[in-house]
C-alpha cells in the first residue's frame, strides 16, 4: 500500500514538473528585433528649380533644332529639283560642252607629252656630246644645241596649247546659250543638337537605427 502511494506521488511530481518546465520554455523572454530605417532623402529645391528652367530651355532649343534640320532638308530638296530642271533644259549644251572639254584635255596632254619627249631627247643628246667632246668649245656647242632644242619644243607645245584652247572656246561659242545661270546650292549651317539636362538626385540624410 505504501509502495503504491509512493509511486503515485512520484508520477504526479513528474507530470507537474514537466508542465512547469514547458511553461518556463514557453514564457522565456524573446530578444527585441533590431530594425534599420531607410535613409531619408533630402531634396535640393534650388537644384530642382534650376533643372526645370534648364529643361524648358532644352525643349525650346530642341524644337528649334528640329525646325532648322527640316528647313535645311527642304531647301536641299528644292535645290535638287531646280538643278534637275536646269540640266534637262540645257542637256544638249552640257553634253557638247563635256565632249569639248574632253577633247581639250586630250590635246593639252599630247602637247605636254610631246614636249617632255623632245626635252628628254635633247638632254640625252647633250650628255652624249659632252662625253665625246675633247674641247671646251665642243661642250659649249653641245649646251647651246640642247637649249635650242628645248626652246623649240616649248614653242611647239605652247602653240599646240593655244590652238586647242582657241578651238575649245570657238566650239563653246557656237553652242546655244544657257537658259539661265546654273542654280546655286543653298548655304546652310548644320544645326547642333542640344544636350538634355540631367535631373538632380536627392542627397540621403544620416540614417537612423532603432534598437
Amino acid at each position: 500500500m505504501k509502495k503504491s502511494v509512493l509511486a503515485l506521488t512520484l508520477s504526479a511530481a513528474l507530470v507537474l514538473g514537466g508542465g512547469v518546465a514547458a511553461m518556463a520554455v514557453e514564457t522565456a523572454p524573446q530578444p527585441t528585433p533590431t530594425s534599420t530605417a531607410a535613409p531619408k532623402l533630402r531634396k535640393d529645391r534650388a537644384a530642382i528649380e534650376a533643372y526645370k528652367t534648364a529643361l524648358a530651355e532644352f525643349r525650346t532649343a530642341n524644337e528649334k533644332f528640329k525646325a532648322d534640320k527640316k528647313a535645311n532638308k527642304e531647301a536641299m530638296a528644292a535645290y535638287l529639283v531646280t538643278l534637275k530642271a536646269w540640266e534637262d533644259a540645257n542637256s544638249a549644251r552640257l553634253t557638247a560642252q563635256k565632249e569639248f572639254k574632253t577633247t581639250l584635255n586630250a590635246a593639252l596632254k599630247t602637247a605636254k607629252t610631246t614636249f617632255e619627249t623632245a626635252r628628254a631627247a635633247a638632254i640625252t643628246s647633250y650628255n652624249a656630246a659632252v662625253a665625246a667632246a675633247t674641247t671646251d668649245e665642243a661642250k659649249a656647242a653641245a649646251l647651246v644645241a640642247r637649249d635650242t632644242a628645248i626652246k623649240a619644243a616649248a614653242v611647239i607645245r605652247d602653240a599646240a596649247v593655244k590652238a586647242a584652247s582657241a578651238a575649245y572656246d570657238a566650239a563653246l561659242a557656237a553652242l546655244p546659250p544657257l537658259t539661265e545661270p546654273r542654280p546655286v546650292p543653298p548655304v546652310s549651317q548644320r544645326p547642333t543638337k542640344p544636350v538634355k539636362p540631367v535631373k538632380p538626385t536627392p542627397a540621403p540624410t544620416a540614417s537612423t537605427t532603432n534598437n
